[in-house]
């Protein structure tokens, strides 16, 4: 029975939390909404990279070192 009656308060307790203030959910689903479409957006518009050049060549200089 105690379990019952720590559950009922948990659910209450958050109840509380989330009507308490006026507006708090519709703001969370704003918040929500939001993030959605800017999710699906990325993955419409993937971002334009640009066209990355080739490494520089460095010429070897191992054999003019031995020589000196």
């Amino acid at each position: 029975m105690p379990h019952n009656v720590w559950g009922v308060l948990i659910v209450l307790g958050l109840a509380f939390l989330l009507f308490s203030r006026p507006g708090r959910i519709s703001g969370l689903m704003e918040d929500l909404g939001k993030g959605i479409r800017g999710f699906r957006k990325g993955l419409a518009d993937p971002q334009e990279q640009k066209p990355e050049e080739p490494p520089r060549q460095v010429p070897d200089r191992s054999s003019e070192d031995r020589a000196q």
